[in-house]
Parts: C-alpha cells; sequence; structure tokens
C-alpha cells in the first residue's frame, strides 16, 4: 500500500518560518506525531499548532513562490547499489533582461559561488534526500 510521506517536525517549523501558508489535512502538535483533522492553513492557528505538508506539497510551494526546484536523481553505482542524489536549481532574472531568467543548478555535494554546501552523502532513500535538500533550500530563502 501506498502512504504519503510528510515533512519532519523540524522541516515543517522551518516552512512555517519561512512562511508556507497553504491548507493541509494535516499537522503537528509540538511533536513528531502527524495528526489528520480538517483542510486549514494550520499555521495560522491560534493554537500554536504547524501545518505538516507532504514532501511534494513543499517542493510545488518552493518552486512556485521561491523560484526553487529540488530535484532528486536515482544512480546505481557499480556494485547495484541504487542511490539517491538531490539537486537544487534556482531561477532568478537576468540584469536588463526581466523576461528573461538563468538556473543556478547546485548538487548538494558541491560548491557554488557562495562557498561550500554542506556534505552531505548519498541517500539510501529517496524520502531522506528530499528532506536534506528541502532544509538546505529553506536556508536559502
Amino acid at each position: 500500500m501506498i502512504t504519503e510521506d510528510y515533512v519532519s517536525f523540524e522541516i515543517a517549523k522551518m516552512l512555517k518560518e519561512k512562511g508556507f501558508d497553504e491548507p493541509t489535512w494535516t499537522r503537528y502538535e509540538d511533536n513528531d506525531e502527524v495528526i489528520f483533522g480538517d483542510k486549514y492553513n494550520w499555521n495560522n492557528s491560534p493554537m500554536g499548532q504547524t501545518s505538516a505538508p507532504t514532501l511534494q506539497m513543499a517542493m510545488k510551494w518552493l518552486r512556485e513562490k521561491h523560484n526553487i526546484d529540488i530535484d532528486i536523481e536515482a544512480l546505481v553505482g557499480m556494485l547495484g547499489v541504487k542511490v539517491y542524489v538531490p539537486y537544487i536549481s534556482i531561477y532568478k532574472p537576468l540584469e536588463g533582461a526581466s523576461s528573461k531568467v538563468r538556473q543556478i543548478k547546485r548538487g548538494i555535494h558541491y560548491k557554488d559561488d557562495k562557498g561550500a554546501i554542506p556534505a552531505l552523502q548519498d541517500f539510501n532513500f529517496y524520502e531522506e534526500a528530499v528532506e536534506a535538500a528541502l532544509k538546505y533550500a529553506l536556508n536559502l530563502i
């Protein structure tokens, strides 16, 4: 049976701090347990709850609100071991050409123009790779 994967409590709190304001069916209440309820923007709750979006919802929000794409590449090594490598693409307007954009693709393993990106390992699970990429991307905002 396929189930939804939700962001961790840590990522949910970061999303809340960065302005995630989409309604979700799920929330956190100061712990790691996802609670199901009505569709609501739990980040605006007077009870201090935190929205718990799916991994895909968080990735879509970053893409649509901040022009940050997360891409997870599956690689198979010589020994037949499958690993997942996260990449982040940031789209920024080109100077003097408002209709054109340039893409800055950042492999989490590499350096960029701002210095060293935290050295992360390849991940054995897709969800771990997405969580690491979400954390890195949210720190860029």
